[in-house]
């Protein structure tokens, strides 16, 4: 081994280990992640080549998911730690709500591991949760169910649904217009031949067609004559009522000027009533 390569030696050494360091150093803070970069920075449901993932679920409408906040960033502090802490917000990421509604109840943590998720839903509001949660992460993890990690819930265009759906049929369309036009001759048809289809005068059909109409004719004919008829009598007997007044009339002057005759009497002439004295 020469001199000279002791300073090459060196470097290598130096770059290898800086190398480890940058490739097992961990973000001290709790990373955000949203409906836009879940996937591609954790690759959830795409093999895990990222790392280990503590994913904290939580609500921001809720006061009560602070202290589960709280216990995960204290976790990303720990500069000794082999895996990465993140949390995401399920009232402003729908995509991840919907995701994995089935599943987490927030606060709850997801932990990402050997392509399949763990899940951790105890209460935050323990003393010693810190502890527990880092006990789960490490090796806890391990008594825990596998669940599969959902796929991703993007609505792509079906370009070959789409074409089939607009592509045009025409045997259909031939079918509808020949409907149309035939419905349109058979209507021109029926107008040009309608006297055809009339009864004959004297048929058994046209005495039965008279034989229904005439009764409403008659039924309407005697509608519009009552209320004439009506009137007419009622005229009639106020012309008469009129007449037996005015008679009336007429007779109480002549009785009135009638003068008495001796006997009480009324009407008795003199002539009468001298002839009366020469017979007594």
């Amino acid at each position: 081994m020469r001199l000279t390569d002791i300073p090459n030696l060196v470097f290598l050494t130096v770059l290898l280990t800086a190398s480890n360091v940058l490739g097992t150093s961990y973000p001290t803070e709790l990373v955000e992640l949203t409906d836009s970069n879940f996937e591609h920075d954790t690759q959830a449901a795409s093999g895990q080549t990222t790392g280990v993932w503590a994913v904290l679920f939580t609500d921001s409408t809720l006061k009560r998911h602070e202290r589960a906040v709280q216990v995960l960033q204290d976790l990303a502090n720990d500069e000794d730690k082999e895996l990465i802490y993140a949390q995401v917000d399920v009232a402003r990421n729908v995509k991840l709500a919907r995701r994995f509604g089935e599943v987490v109840f927030p606060p709850c943590i997801l932990l990402f591991r050997n392509r399949q998720m763990y899940l951790f839903d105890q209460s935050f509001e323990r003393a010693d949760i810190g502890q527990q949660v880092r006990d789960f992460v490490t090796s806890g993890f391990a008594l825990a169910d596998p669940l599969d990690v959902p796929e991703t819930r993007d609505r792509q265009l079906n370009l070959e649904a789409f074409e089939a759906g607009t592509k045009m049929d025409y045997k259909t369309i031939a079918i509808g217009v020949l409907m149309i036009v035939g419905g349109l001759l058979f209507q021109t048809w029926a107008v040009v031949n309608k006297d055809k289809f009339r009864p004959e005068t004297g048929s058994p059909a046209a005495a039965a067609a008279a034989a229904k109409k005439k009764p409403a004719e008659e039924q309407q004919k005697q509608q519009q004559q009552e209320p004439a008829v009506g009137s007419a009598a009622k005229k009639a007997g106020k012309q008469q009522q009129q007449q037996q007044q005015q008679q009336q009339q007429q007779q109480a002057p002549a009785a009135a000027d009638e003068p008495a005759s001796p006997s009480g009497g009324k009407g008795a002439s003199p002539k009468g009533a001298k002839k009366g004295k020469a017979s007594k």
